[in-house]
């Protein structure tokens, strides 16, 4: 139950964040919406609302928003009963380019915008984590250990120089490689000396004494976590580009996550703390919002590919043309869908 639910809150936030960005954007813009959906299929309830029916359909894997002059070959019902009626100045296909790009592209937008305020909301709770001079840990059989440092010891001086961060600790011990150290440490209001030789470590490359220091939560500002939430967004999409790139190049394997993925990592990210199924919400979104710039013709980047292309030549694509290209990119879009889902069962299965 706690997986399902945690399913539909991570796709509910992020369908009606990216559908929210078109709608917005279109009624800032002028243009008639005829609906606002989240999910497919039957409508489950709804409501109407200054000319907009809002309503949430049976399959929840997605959502739209339904505006006049969307479709150029006025297939839609909702055209056909209300194309006479709609002046050109709340037509969707009517308005400039710049407009229409931004009604597609604000939903994308709308994703990262989310993921964001998510990572945002996450580090103003968790705050800024710092290693301090305690020692959590000391291995038995390590310099420190012999030496006689104990868990919960503060490291306040090493050679009789005061110690004001962790980084400083971890400089000193590197740079003295088989020297003696005097690490002076507060203990229970007690200040005791011990000495030691480092000793290097093949595994992490550097000098070590076998310490573990300890790491503390300090409350920050919101306008700080908004910085570290920008700053990780950044690092996020960075990462998502560099993933993109070395799977094609065949550098890295392949590795899809479908609804079935999604939904046992938002469990398993649920069952460590709500925080931890918001910063997952927040990778979500951000790799939603990429995916959906793709200029596959049934995603938003699809869309500003065709607008680029009728901007330079000057009108629309014929609409079996259109329809073509939606075809193949919709079969393309079903294509990833069924191997996401495989490699998820294989995985499911397999752990």
């Amino acid at each position: 139950m706690l997986t399902v639910l945690s399913f539909i809150f991570v796709l509910g936030i992020a369908i009606l964040f990216h559908e929210f960005g078109h709608f917005i954007t279109a009624k800032a813009a002028g243009v008639k919406v005829f609906s606002f959906a989240l999910g497919f299929g039957p409508k489950i309830v709804g409501f109407y609302w200054k000319g907009t029916e809002y309503k949430l359909c049976m399959f929840p894997f997605g959502g739209y928003v339904k505006m006049a002059g969307e479709d150029s070959s006025e297939e839609n019902n909702d055209d056909k009963q209300n194309k006479n009626n709609i002046p050109d100045n709340q037509r969707f296909d009517k308005k400039p380019f710049s407009i229409r790009a931004a009604v597609i592209i604000n939903g994308p937008i709308m994703n990262i915008v989310l993921a964001t305020i998510l990572l945002a909301i996450v580090f103003f709770f968790t705050g800024q984590a710092e290693i301090s001079n305690k020692i959590s840990e000391v291995s038995l059989d390590s310099p420190a250990g012999v030496a006689g440092l104990q868990n919960g010891d503060t490291i306040i001086e090493i050679n009789e120089k005061v110690i004001s961060n962790a980084e400083e600790i971890t400089k000193i011990i590197n740079e003295s490689l088989d020297e003696e150290l005097m690490i002076t440490v507060m203990r229970e209001n007690e200040k005791l000396d011990f000495y030691l030789f480092p000793e290097y470590n093949a595994e992490h490359g550097r000098a070590m004494i076998g310490i573990t220091l300890d790491i503390d939560f300090k409350k920050i500002s919101i306008f700080s976590a908004l910085n570290k939430s920008f700053a990780m967004t950044k690092e996020i999409l960075i990462l998502i580009g560099k993933s993109f790139s070395e799977m094609i190049t065949g550098t890295m394997p392949v590795e899809l996550a479908g609804p079935l993925g999604i939904a046992q990592m938002a469990g398993e990210a649920a069952r460590v703390g709500f925080l931890n199924l918001l910063f997952f919400a927040a990778v979500i979104n951000i790799f939603l919002g990429v995916i959906n710039l793709l200029p596959i013709p049934i995603m938003d980047g699809g869309q500003i590919l065709l607008l680029i292309i009728e901007k330079i030549r000057k009108k629309p694509l014929e609409p079996e043309h259109i329809n073509f290209l939606y075809l193949a990119g919709t079969t393309l879009v079903v294509m990833i869908f069924l191997i996401a889902t495989y490699q998820d069962i294989i995985r499911i299965f397999t752990d």
